[in-house]
């Protein structure tokens, strides 16, 4: 159930360039929170009324871990912070990622910042004994969230190639899915561009692939309507849908990229 909590900030610190990860003290949010889930920042010394959507990488005990990159006035209120001062944080909201049944494989696929929802989700894969592969690009080595991980088969691509593959880390994926004739469950997180170029592995009928969308959200609960999606036509939903309310994590086959 979300709550509107007043937490405070335990940590928060650069990771990469121009990407950090804060850990905030919230009990009530860390103890509700499932992999796909965000919550709303808001920031009430801003000029800018709406809240700031961010997926949850992380809930332990009483905290939460988020990844942000400074890209304007909020994310540089952010990246200010310091331990103890209090945030101001409503969630946590949306659907979220499901394991699997047993026998299928899961692949986990990230670029950027979009590896926050799917680093809380392997966390709760390996958990419960499963060690995914985790595809996770990036522009360049500085913009790597990770470069190496104990709880994943982790394959690493960048633009650029500073490090692992040179290329789009779809590209990478696809070469990883030659041959296989298994179920398998594919997760990822990114830009549009990157999540439209998965639409031809629908093709293949032993893939199932879920997406979390990331959209700019006014009030994170609906009622704004800021952050439609076009549904694909078989979708019973109707013509569009909500990404705050009915995502973030919706089956790829719903999702029309072309709208």
């Amino acid at each position: 159930m979300r709550s509107l909590i007043n937490g405070s900030v335990l940590d928060n610190r650069q990771i990469a360039e121009d990407i950090y990860r804060a850990t905030i003290v919230t009990p009530d949010i860390a103890g509700a929170a499932l992999p796909g889930q965000f919550i709303n920042v808001y920031f009430p010394d801003s000029v800018k009324i709406f809240p700031r959507p961010f997926s949850i990488a992380g809930a332990e005990g009483s905290n939460i871990q988020l990844f942000y990159k400074v890209i304007g006035s909020q994310t540089e209120l952010m990246s200010q912070w310091k331990p103890g001062d209090p945030v101001k944080i409503l969630g946590p909201l949306g659907n979220s990622f499901e394991i699997p049944a047993p026998g299928t494989e899961i692949v986990l696929l990230a670029g950027g910042v979009g590896a926050a929802p799917l680093l809380f989700f392997r966390d709760r894969l390996y958990e419960s004994g499963v060690k995914p592969k985790f595809f996770l690009g990036a522009r360049t080595q500085n913009q790597l969230l990770l470069r190496a991980d104990t709880k994943s088969e982790l394959t690493i691509a960048t633009d650029d190639g500073s490090c692992g593959s040179r290329g789009l880390v779809t590209a990478v994926f696809y070469e990883f899915l030659t041959g296989i004739d298994s179920p398998l469950t594919v997760c990822a997180c990114g830009p549009d561009p990157m999540l439209k170029a998965l639409k031809p592995m629908l093709e293949n009928s032993n893939l199932a692939v879920y997406v979390s969308l990331e959209k700019t959200m006014a009030c994170g609960l609906g009622l704004c309507q800021g952050c439609i999606v076009k549904n694909a036509g078989h979708n019973s939903s109707g013509d569009y849908s909500l990404v705050c309310r009915d995502g973030p994590v919706f089956n790829l086959r719903d999702i029309d990229f072309n709208a």
